[in-house]
């Protein structure tokens, strides 16, 4: 049995038809004046790719760095940290992305003096123009670990 279009089920469809253009409207064009910028929202940032940043948790200090000729996707980095505890322990150290998920990369880092930390690493290239990235470290002292992030931005 074949249904015809009446004029209340057109209205109806009319009707669905109309709430979706509004809702479509309203979610592309109002809301996009104040977006979050990369993804990162009320976030202090300090681009350890651009001079050196210094983050405190309780009584330990870490100071970090990262040094390239020109910090682009899949290029390694130097990365640099300073603790102010000589007898603290860096436990991990990884970079995550923090504007976009790109999973776990490893940032492989040696001891070369008491409190002083070097190595190497890369990130991945993105579809976006540019990405910002974090590079987390965990600390034992003491017996407690502390978890320190530096976030910093590769543009392609």
């Amino acid at each position: 049995m074949r249904d015809r279009l009446t004029g209340p089920k057109l209205g109806q469809i009319l009707l669905v038809l109309a709430v979706l253009v509004a809702a479509f409207w309203f979610k592309t064009y109002k809301n996009d004046d104040t977006g979050p910028e990369l993804g990162v929202a009320n976030v202090d940032i300090c681009d350890i790719g651009h001079k050196e940043c210094r983050v405190q948790q309780r009584d330990l200090w870490a100071t970090a760095q990262l040094t390239a000729d020109t910090l682009q996707p899949e290029s390694p980095f130097q990365l640099a940290l300073t603790l102010s505890d000589p007898q603290a322990n860096v436990t991990s150290s990884r970079l995550e992305g923090q504007s976009m998920y790109m999973g776990t990369l490893p940032a492989l880092i040696q001891q070369d003096a008491p409190g002083h930390w070097q190595g190497q690493a890369l990130v991945g290239a993105c579809t976006e123009r540019s990405m910002i990235w974090a590079w987390v470290v965990d600390i034992e002292q003491q017996g407690e670990t502390q978890q320190f992030k530096f976030l910093f931005e590769v543009a392609r």
